[in-house]
């Protein structure tokens, strides 16, 4: 099988929604524009790079980025939170601005 290793989506690749077809890519040989075989490695990039880009709305306003926090944790922490997320349905993300609007509002009143 050959891996795909260049950027994605190839800038000479248009993907459009096709549920009518199957495609056995071990036994067709199928070739984006520039040449390269689509296999399994490079339809599961093209889905890695959707599933990466789609993202979230903004909660700023339409077309704009949201302000971002970072920080780390300790790979307990992580594990455990990772874990409630799932439990509750929802992303680590999810839980984390949860998490963290509620420590505002608890604690708005202490600010000075």
């Amino acid at each position: 099988m050959t891996e795909y290793s260049g950027a994605w989506p190839p800038e000479d690749v248009e993907l459009t929604l096709d549920d009518s077809s199957d495609v056995d890519l071990d036994a067709e040989d199928i070739y984006d524009r520039r040449g390269s075989r689509i296999d399994q490695a490079y339809v599961d990039a093209a889905v890695e790079h959707v599933h990466r880009t789609v993202g979230r709305p903004s909660l700023s306003a339409p077309g704009e980025r949201s302000p971002q926090v970072t920080f780390r944790l300790s790979p307990e922490e992580k594990s455990a939170a990772q874990a409630l997320a799932e439990r509750e349905g929802k992303t680590l993300s999810q839980l984390a601005r949860e998490a963290f609007a509620r420590y505002i509002r608890e604690h708005a009143d202490h600010a000075a």
